[in-house]
């Protein structure tokens, strides 16, 4: 029977030795990175595009415009459903959907990656009018949050599989 003592150090060397090449996908001068680096945002029109289009810019790093040499086109699409309803028919909670369509396009307009996603946050509909505006607000910030993080990492694939990252 092998001796305890010898066994925890030979996993963690063969586990050490699988991380070798390891590359973090968003780390500093990573192809994901580089990628970003060269993309830019078409502008999208209302307040969720003000939004996701800021969430970009803040997690990603992405810039606006139409200069990179790719650049990001969006179609936004916000949807909200009443899941909550008193007796009196009045809601009580809601749903607020912000769906993507997106495509990638390269310097000379073909689309290098196109997909879709959807950010989706639940809220409270309090009874005064201003507390219910409020609320939707901040679900829709919530949604262009989490609707620009799924977009993020689709691109971030994309930049980190191209042949001409690797």
């Amino acid at each position: 029977m092998m001796n305890m003592k010898y066994i925890f150090p030979a996993a963690l060397l063969m586990v050490l030795g699988a991380c070798a090449g390891f590359e973090p996908l968003y780390g500093e001068n990573t192809s994901v990175r580089r990628g970003f680096d060269r993309l830019s945002l078409s502008p999208i029109e209302g307040r969720s595009g003000f939004l996701f289009a800021q969430a970009l810019m803040d997690r990603g790093g992405v810039n606006t415009g139409t200069s990179g040499e790719y650049v990001l086109e969006t179609t936004l699409r916000k949807n909200q459903t009443n899941v909550g309803v008193r007796v009196d028919d009045v809601s009580t909670r809601a749903r607020l959907i912000m769906s993507a369509t997106y495509s990638l396009r390269d310097r000379n307009g073909k689309i290098a990656y196109q997909g879709s996603s959807e950010g989706i946050s639940a809220f409270d509909v309090p009874d005064e009018p201003y507390g219910a505006l409020i609320a939707e607000q901040d679900a829709e910030e919530s949604a262009a949050l989490i609707l620009a993080e799924k977009v993020l990492n689709d691109l971030a694939v994309f930049f980190a599989s191209a042949p001409e990252n690797k």
